[in-house]
């Protein structure tokens, strides 16, 4: 995914990459920022094989870690900012992290758990007053993709549910990333003119997988730090074409009533899932936006996230499916410039997750 972001820093430099809050970033910037995090991360001594962990509400610099730690051929593991002290010490030390990133909101609870994390030689606070995650970007020398860095190599660790015991990490390699994401853009494609909102938490497969859509398409995107309703109605008003949002989420909007049907009367594909939505909340939605595409995806996380996909229209689901789905398309676009030609060490092929990328025993 490191490619991909070059590739439209070279194509469209000045262009709109991202925005966040009041933050906004064009294509080159962010490049640079990802460039300086890795520069940053070699100056730890970190390389090829190292992790790092991010620990924060949803925030742009989350991605930035993941994708300069991957220049390195290191991982990043996103942890879930919503877990107790005595499963957070646990993912942390499990992940292999040296450097955790920690929001500045949730860094108490770091320093409540501090005492237990022995392989993490540097915390680095990310925003709050004394924000150590830009004095960190601007003090580094931008980096570059490590030679030895390969398609195989291990890029995210993303964390279970771990509902029969502790959280799992499921090891995705920078393959298995790319590969899904090209599978999956088809699902809700981006065009000139659309902006992808990026609403759901990062530490979920559903989140970071589709925060890499906008990315792989050259699209600009909107993060929003939480989904709240507040927050999702600005996003829509200024113009976000494509979201995913889980059923909750959508429930929350169509009580919103009729400021939330104007606001979102400029989206045209609403992807949802990681939750059943009842039948009767999709049929309200359905009538409250009929000339919106929702589709309904399921996924996993072993699997790099959405594996199977519907789509939903007033009038266009048979009787007796609305709980169905179907396969994912499978490459049935045209692949973006930057991914025809991959560069030394990758292969445009379609590959499926391995015993050696995939899921991680334990």
């Amino acid at each position: 995914m490191t490619d991909a972001v070059a590739h439209w820093a070279a194509v469209r430099p000045d262009a709109e990459a991202l925005t966040y809050g009041e933050v906004r970033w064009t294509w080159a910037q962010w490049h640079d920022r990802i460039r300086r995090v890795a520069g940053g991360l070699a100056a730890l001594g970190l390389g090829r094989g190292d992790r790092v962990a991010f620990l924060d509400k949803n925030n742009p610099a989350c991605l930035e870690v993941a994708l300069g730690a991957g220049l390195l051929g290191a991982a990043s593991a996103v942890v879930n900012w919503r877990l107790a002290a005595g499963e957070l010490d646990y993912v942390i030390n499990d992940s292999g992290a040296s450097v955790l990133f920690a929001g500045a909101e949730l860094l108490p609870a770091v320093e409540a758990i501090r005492d237990r994390l022995p392989g993490v030689t540097d915390v680095i606070t990310v925003g709050g007053p004394g924000d150590g995650y830009e004095a960190f970007l601007a003090t580094a020398s931008p980096a570059g993709r490590g030679r030895d860095v390969t398609a195989e190599d291990l890029w995210l660790v993303m964390y279970s549910s771990g509902t029969t015991g502790r959280p799992k990490g499921v090891m995705l390699s920078h393959r298995n990333i790319v590969e899904h994401t090209q599978n999956a853009v088809p699902v809700a494609p981006l065009g000139p003119g659309d902006r992808n909102l990026v609403a759901m938490p990062l530490f979920h497969v559903g989140g970071t997988g589709y925060a890499l859509f906008g990315i792989y398409a050259g699209a600009p995107s909107t993060f929003t730090r939480e989904p709240d309703p507040a927050s999702l109605l600005t996003a829509f008003t200024a113009g976000a074409t494509h979201a995913f949002l889980v059923p909750a989420v959508v429930a929350a909007l169509l009580a919103a009533g009729e400021k939330a049907i104007t606001a979102l009367s400029g989206l045209k594909y609403l992807l949802y899932g990681a939750a059943p939505m009842p039948l009767a909340m999709l049929r309200q939605a359905l009538a409250a936006w009929p000339g919106l595409n929702f589709v309904q995806v399921y996924g996993q996380t072993e699997l790099a996230g959405v594996i199977s996909a519907l789509p939903r229209r007033r009038t266009g689901t048979p009787p007796g499916r609305t709980g169905s789905s179907r396969p994912a398309p499978c490459c049935p676009a045209p692949r973006c410039a930057w991914w025809t030609r991959p560069p030394a060490g990758m292969s445009p092929r379609v590959s499926r997750v391995s015993s050696g990328s995939g899921r991680r025993s334990g």
